[in-house]
């Protein structure tokens, strides 16, 4: 039944499932997580412990409104706080050797980053595997322009364009 509904959803999205290198890609930024004294951390896009793939939102298909409101829905206010948006080209992320793929499933626009190193809960942060993971997103970090939301808690985007 799931599989189902996955290809009924991958049938209702009308967005092409491949992403090209001219795409803007979005990661939504949160605080404490995200950022500190206003500069991305590399864990703006590290994966989750077991996990491979990075949440982000393809911009140029959906918009600048629709990453907002996607990040107001998603985020945790008891956990995080949503700060705003960074965006960086599918190009940036392949040139890293990372890579994005659509994954729709989850919601039309979605797609994952992807490093290839899944990282066990308690691997310890000395490790190759946890240093590899860093040096990549600190990569990503070098073509990726974060863009602050000047009313985090408004409904819109109203930031500077990208």
């Amino acid at each position: 039944m799931r599989r189902l509904q996955k290809l009924i959803w991958r049938d209702m999205c009308h967005l092409p499932i491949e992403i090209s290198d001219t795409e803007n890609i979005v990661r939504v930024i949160l605080s404490p997580h995200h950022i500190k004294k206003g500069k991305l951390k590399p864990a703006a896009f590290r994966s989750r412990a077991n996990a491979d793939e990075v949440s982000v939102i393809r911009q140029t298909h959906v918009g600048s409104d629709f990453c907002k409101e996607k990040a107001l829905l998603l985020h945790r206010p008891s956990i995080s706080e949503y700060l705003g948006l960074a965006v960086i080209k599918a190009s940036e992320v392949r040139k890293c050797g990372s890579t994005v793929e659509d994954s729709r499933e989850v919601y039309c626009g979605h797609a994952d980053i992807a490093h290839g190193v899944i990282l066990e809960p308690n691997e310890p942060a000395d490790s190759q595997m946890s240093r590899f993971i860093t040096e990549r997103c600190r990569s990503l970090l070098t073509s990726t322009t974060y863009h602050a939301d000047p009313n985090p808690s408004g409904s819109g985007w109203t930031g500077t364009s990208f």
